[in-house]
């Protein structure tokens, strides 16, 4: 994120991994559609908290007017369908919903110290699903039900959670991954009991995790590997080294490729086999990684706050497009 977290002498966190599918919705003031917009969170720097995130319109390949949130915005994650988009602030302990049609802030509910990742799990009133916030400095993780915008006891994990993803089961059962920065390893919770379960051993200071045809994969930034760990039975296999220090990792809408952010690079990964490819070069370092819908074009935000395209298949990288501040996150709504 190209910042320290309050209270706490960690490097650059990772982006939580997301599960859910790109939102759609009608054309906003400005004349773009609400989807086909990168969303980079930004100003993420305690010595210099920010308050915003900045849209870049996909098609123009510009950043659009920035949108006020809270402090320290550090990710984010789509409501079920795609109709809203949830931000973790961690300057101010908060889980916020703005609306990408309009970009305004419609909820907020206070959740617990310093959250640092977000994902959205089946469940909650009426169906609109659970969003469960990992809490950095408090080693926990808040379950918010999005149905009645209410904030659960929170559920007890390791020290410093830093990323979380949501992984089903072929009945549709849902168990969220929490990665535990200071205490190498993954928590996995039920979310049905909202019950944490036996810790998972990873390498040392994991930041980041997204989940591949059935396989968690967990980057570990204190030794450049990546543990994968089987979705079905929390099971972890043998580390993969890595080129780079993992700061993020996004997977193709086939499951088949991750690319995996580091340094000033990022890494693909063949799922089958966990083959490392090799680093695609970026003009600098890489905070955080997403894939566009059509898994052909990565949208890297970089520590000097810039968001850059690259195409995948060629390696070649595109115009870096200025966003501003120190870039925490990036998510992309392809409409």
């Amino acid at each position: 994120m190209g910042r320290t977290p309050l209270g706490a002498a960690l490097p650059v966190l990772a982006v939580c991994a997301l599960l859910l599918p790109a939102c759609s919705g009608p054309v906003d003031g400005s004349g773009s559609a609400a989807g086909r917009v990168a969303w980079v969170a930004t100003d993420a720097s305690v010595t210099l908290p920010g308050t915003v995130l900045t849209p870049v319109d996909l098609r123009t390949r510009k950043a659009e007017a920035k949108v006020s949130v809270g402090s320290l915005p550090s990710a984010m994650a789509f409501t079920k369908g795609g109709t809203g988009l949830l931000v973790v602030t961690q300057g101010d302990d908060t889980l916020h919903e703005i609306n990408p049609a309009n970009r305004a802030v419609e909820r907020s509910v206070g959740v617990g110290v310093e959250p640092d990742a977000v994902a959205v799990a089946p469940g909650g009133s009426g169906g609109a699903g659970i969003a469960l916030v990992a809490n950095l400095a408090s080693d926990s993780v808040t379950p918010v039900d999005l149905g009645t915008w209410r904030a659960g006891p929170a559920i007890p994990v390791g020290s410093h959670p830093v990323a979380i993803a949501v992984a089903l089961d072929s009945s549709g059962a849902a168990t969220a991954l929490v990665v535990d920065f200071g205490s190498d390893q993954v928590t996995p919770i039920t979310v049905r009991t909202l019950q944490a379960g036996t810790p998972i051993a990873v390498g040392p200071s994991p930041q980041a995790i997204a989940i591949a045809s059935g396989v968690a994969l967990v980057g570990n930034f204190g030794d450049h590997t990546l543990t994968p760990i089987v979705t079905a039975t929390l099971q972890s296999g043998p580390p993969v080294a890595l080129p780079v220090d993992p700061t993020g990792i996004a997977v193709a809408p086939s499951g088949a490729t991750a690319y995996i952010s580091g340094g000033a690079s990022i890494v693909p990964l063949t799922v089958a086999g966990l083959v490392v490819g090799t680093p695609i070069q970026l003009p600098d370092v890489a905070q955080a990684v997403a894939l566009g819908a059509g898994g052909t074009t990565a949208w890297v935000a970089l520590q000097a706050g810039d968001l850059v395209p690259v195409d995948v298949p060629s390696g070649v990288v595109g115009h870096p497009i200025a966003v501003g501040g120190h870039p925490s996150a990036v998510l992309i709504d392809e409409g």
